[in-house]
């Protein structure tokens, strides 16, 4: 059974936090893209979005994000990373769906972005 990569992503310059913490490698490469990216201004993992979605069997959950993001030119998004494998589940799509129609009621982009290991 592969081991679950968890820890402290140490002083980002693009967060107002001293650290963030992850809960995957994919969700530490991504801590690594935003801050190297020229285009990001600030990102987090430490907010308060919760997005309502309902799942096959119509039970309704709550979905957090993994990432916001503000980007140079002012616009804001979500960024949900997910392992090339997940992105067509069933359940990855109906929070797609739901995050799609949340952001765009608030000019928000999502996104699900895959990394490679």
């Amino acid at each position: 059974m592969p081991t679950i990569e968890r820890g402290n992503f140490e002083s980002p310059e693009k967060s107002a936090y001293n650290f963030e913490v992850y809960d995957s490698g994919l969700e530490r490469r991504m801590m690594e893209r935003l801050e190297a990216d020229h285009t990001v201004r600030k990102w987090t993992k430490k907010h308060d979005i919760v997005i309502p979605w309902i799942d096959a069997s119509s039970r309704r959950h709550n979905y957090h994000p993994d990432f916001l993001v503000e980007y140079v030119d002012g616009s804001v998004g979500l960024i949900e990373v997910k392992g090339a494998n997940q992105v067509d589940s069933g359940t990855v799509q109906r929070k797609r769906e739901a995050a799609e129609r949340w952001c765009g009621r608030r000019d928000m982009e999502y996104s699900i972005e895959t990394i490679k290991s």
